[in-house]
């Protein structure tokens, strides 16, 4: 995804239905604090899918929002914003510090965004008929109309493919030598090997959007890739969890699965602990973990190998 050229001292307000991809933009966002809705519901209420705590969630986000763009931090706003209401407010409190406020759109087709939607967890997943009406609204919200309403700039974010969708069929053994050795090509930036990905993969757009882990480490061992550890690494203040995705020989990392994002470090392993046993992961002892200092913080879980029928 290209770098947004952006002032110092930004408001970034996500424009965009559930599922379309706001957050796996903010895990890379080059901005000083991320403000996510899931994350302070999850703070309130103990439940980032808990609607009930939403107004107190969004109270705190306000506040926080206040203070930070008083100090001149670049902020993203992580949440739907699709309502003119909801986004007039936000122009007008930039406005109040003086800061200029970019709108990022995030409309993937419908069929996408409901698709991803269904993969989400109970807690987490939103109505059918809710997110038709969040995606009518965006595409509402055209650049005219946003800037007529005050935003300084918008811009269509469109993620860039990071790995491979696997598809229901599988891969010969003989192919999966092969499809790795061109995965592996494609993430050196080989473009031969790009365009050559979709005769592996046909509907290749990364494995980033991938969240039924269970789904993606079956759909990832049959392409002949392993998960081989949890990543939790510190970023603007919050702890990124995601679960990282190696060739079979553990040469290069192909691919990263957002698990999400946390406020401390204890609640950043407790979480995605928690979430890789739920998935039925088997992770190391913790003797073997590795904690490393990266300019605020890195840990490293991994995840023990589990046997895989050999049906390729």
């Amino acid at each position: 995804m290209t770098p947004l050229d952006l002032v110092p001292g930004t408001l970034l307000v996500a424009v965009g239905p559930g599922a379309s991809g706001k957050s796996t933009y903010a895990a890379t966002a080059a901005v000083d604090v991320v403000l996510c809705l899931d994350s302070l519901r999850r703070e309130i209420g103990g439940d980032a899918g808990d609607q009930s705590v939403t107004p107190a969630a969004v109270e705190r986000q306000n506040a926080l929002l206040e203070r930070h763009l008083s100090v001149g931090a670049t902020v993203f706003l992580d949440s739907t914003n699709v309502e003119f209401h909801v986004r007039a407010q936000l122009v007008d409190r930039a406005r109040r510090h003086g800061r200029p406020v970019a709108a990022l759109r995030f409309l993937p087709d419908l069929d996408t965004c409901l698709t991803r939607n269904a993969l989400r967890p109970a807690n987490r997943r939103v109505p059918d008929d809710t997110l038709r009406w969040q995606h009518d609204l965006t595409r509402e919200a055209t650049t005219d109309a946003l800037l007529r309403e005050g935003f300084t700039t918008v811009h269509d974010i469109v993620p860039t493919p990071t790995g491979a969708t696997m598809r229901d069929d599988t891969l010969s053994p003989e192919r999966i030598a092969d499809a790795v050795a061109v995965l592996r090509k494609a993430q050196e930036g080989d473009e031969t090997a790009r365009e050559g990905l979709a005769e592996f993969f046909p509907e290749y757009e990364g494995l980033v959007m991938q969240t039924d882990h269970a789904r993606y480490l079956e759909l990832a061992a049959k392409a002949g890739l392993v998960a081989t550890h949890l990543l939790l690494l510190q970023s603007g203040g919050e702890w990124l969890a995601s679960v990282e995705t190696f060739t079979s020989d553990l040469a290069l990392p192909l691919a990263s699965v957002n698990l999400g994002d946390y406020t401390s470090r204890t609640e950043a392993v407790r979480e995605t602990v928690r979430a890789a046993t739920d998935n039925g992961w088997t992770l190391a002892p913790e003797h073997e973990w590795a904690d490393f200092d990266c300019g605020g913080g890195e840990i490293h879980i991994p995840i023990n190998a589990r046997p895989t029928a050999p049906t390729l």
